[in-house]
C-alpha cells in the first residue's frame, strides 16, 4: 500500500489548539467518552479550546501513531516551565488518551519543554514516584437515581449532619424568610455579588486571588453566558431567604456533571450555613438539573466527609525533562521533599503559592509583586 503523506506525521507534535483538525478534536472527544476517569468537564476539548482564545500560551501535546491516528492529548499553557491548561483554574487534569502504556515521560520527552508543573493530577499510574510529592482524594456525590435514594446510603454521621442542617434552615425561614433557590440563574447582580464575596474571602483570607487576572474572569464569564443549553458552561444557582441573597454556587458542566468550582456565601448570613443549606438543595433537584454526579474537587476535609459518595486520588508535583528547567525542577523537588520533615512542608507552601501566582502573571513584575504581598499577610497570620 502506497504510504500517504498523513502516514509522515512525526509521532508527537506540540501544537497551538487551532493548528489541530476535526480529526484530531473528534478523536479527543471519543477518548473522553470511552474512559470514565475523563468524565470531568475539565477534559472536555472546548475548554481548552476557549482558553486558547485568552491565554496566547496555550498549547496542546498531541502524540500520533505511525499511521497518523491521534493516540494522546495534553492541554498545556506555559513554555520551558508547563502547566497544566488553565492552571491554576483547572481543578483536575490528565493525559487525553485510552492507552493503558501512554505516561507523562514518554509523552513530554523530546518536546522541548524543561519541566511539566501539576497540581491536582487524577492520572496517577502514568507518574514515576519521584514525580509526586503530595498525594490527596477527590470528593463527589453521585446521584444516580434519585435525592432520597442517595441520602438513604449515607452513614448516621451524614443523618446528623442533615438534622442540624434542617434545624438551621428553621432558624433561618423564621429569622430571615422562607428559603428558596434559583437554579440556573442568569440574573449578572447575583455574578457579581459571587466575584464581590470571593475576592474579599480571598482578602480576608490571605489566599491568593486568582480573580486579579483578567484571563481568569473572562473565563468563567465567557463559560456563564454560554447559558445552560451549551455543551460545556458555567451553571450558577442562587440561594434566598426571603429576598436576601444568601449563597451563589458556579460550576463547572457538561450535562450531567457539576463542579462546584467557585462558591460564595453572604457573611451576614453565616450562622445559617448558607453554603450547606445550598448544597442539599442542589441535591434535592438533581432530577430538574440532570446532574448525576456534583463534583466538590480535591480535598475530603471539612463538611466534604459527609457527602462524599465517589472519590478518587489525586497528586501534585512536577515532571523534570531537559535542560536547565528540568534540573532546577529535580533540585527543587528534592528541596521540598526534604522540608517536609524539617520545615514543617514550608517549600511546598512556597511552590503551591508562586505556582498558582506564576500561572497566572505573566511578568516577573507581577509575580514578585504578589510573592511579597503573600508574605506579608502570612506574617500578620
Amino acid at each position: 500500500m502506497k504510504q500517504t503523506a498523513k502516514h509522515k506525521l512525526p509521532q508527537t507534535l506540540v501544537q497551538q489548539p487551532r493548528q489541530m483538525n476535526e480529526t484530531d478534536w473528534a478523536a479527543w472527544a471519543n477518548m473522553r467518552k470511552s474512559n470514565p476517569d475523563l468524565r470531568s468537564p475539565y477534559f472536555h476539548p472546548d475548554y481548552t479550546r476557549l482558553l486558547a482564545n485568552l491565554r496566547r500560551d496555550v498549547r496542546v501535546v498531541c502524540q500520533y501513531n505511525e499511521y497518523g491516528t491521534p493516540t494522546a492529548f495534553l492541554p498545556i499553557q506555559g513554555q520551558r516551565f508547563a502547566r497544566p491548561v488553565g492552571a491554576p483554574m483547572s481543578d483536575y487534569h490528565a493525559i487525553i488518551t485510552h492507552q493503558e502504556e501512554v505516561t507523562y515521560d514518554s509523552l513530554l520527552s523530546g518536546t522541548g519543554i524543561g519541566a511539566y508543573h501539576y497540581s491536582c493530577a487524577t492520572d496517577v499510574q502514568r507518574l514515576g514516584e519521584p514525580q509526586i510529592l503530595a498525594t490527596n482524594q477527590t470528593a463527589a456525590m453521585d446521584i444516580l437515581t434519585t435525592a432520597d435514594d442517595w441520602r438513604k446510603d449515607r452513614d448516621g454521621s451524614y443523618r446528623r449532619h442533615l438534622k442540624s442542617n434542617r434545624r438551621r434552615t428553621r432558624k433561618a425561614e423564621e429569622d430571615v424568610g422562607p428559603k428558596r433557590i434559583e437554579l440556573f440563574s442568569r440574573d449578572i447582580d447575583v455574578y457579581a455579588s459571587l466575584l464581590k464575596w470571593k475576592r474579599e474571602k480571598f482578602s480576608q483570607t490571605g489566599k491568593y486571588d486568582v480573580l486579579s487576572a483578567d484571563w481568569t474572569q473572562a473565563l468563567i464569564r465567557t463559560l456563564w453566558e454560554r447559558g445552560a443549553q451549551a455543551e460545556l458552561r458555567c451553571d450558577m444557582h442562587a440561594l434566598y431567604f426571603g429576598d436576601q441573597l444568601a449563597a451563589i454556587d458556579l460550576g463547572l458542566s457538561d450535562g450531567d456533571v457539576f463542579h462546584s468550582w467557585m462558591v460564595a456565601y453572604n457573611d451576614e448570613l453565616s450562622e445559617y450555613a448558607p453554603g450547606i443549606q445550598l448544597l442539599e438543595g442542589l441535591i434535592d433537584a438533581s432530577s430538574e438539573t440532570g446532574y448525576r454526579r456534583i463534583d466538590m474537587g480535591e480535598g475530603l476535609d471539612g463538611y466534604k466527609r459527609h457527602y462524599a459518595s465517589a472519590s478518587r486520588d489525586v497528586v501534585s508535583g512536577l515532571v523534570p525533562l531537559s535542560g536547565a528547567a528540568g534540573r532546577l525542577s529535580s533540585l527543587y523537588a528534592a528541596t521540598e521533599r526534604w522540608g517536609v520533615g524539617h520545615l514543617k512542608d514550608a517549600p511546598g507552601k512556597l511552590r503551591r503559592r508562586y505556582s498558582q501566582i506564576a500561572a497566572c502573571e505573566d511578568r516577573t513584575g507581577g509575580r514578585v509583586r504578589h510573592m511579597l504581598a503573600a508574605f506579608t499577610s502570612s506574617g500578620r497570620n
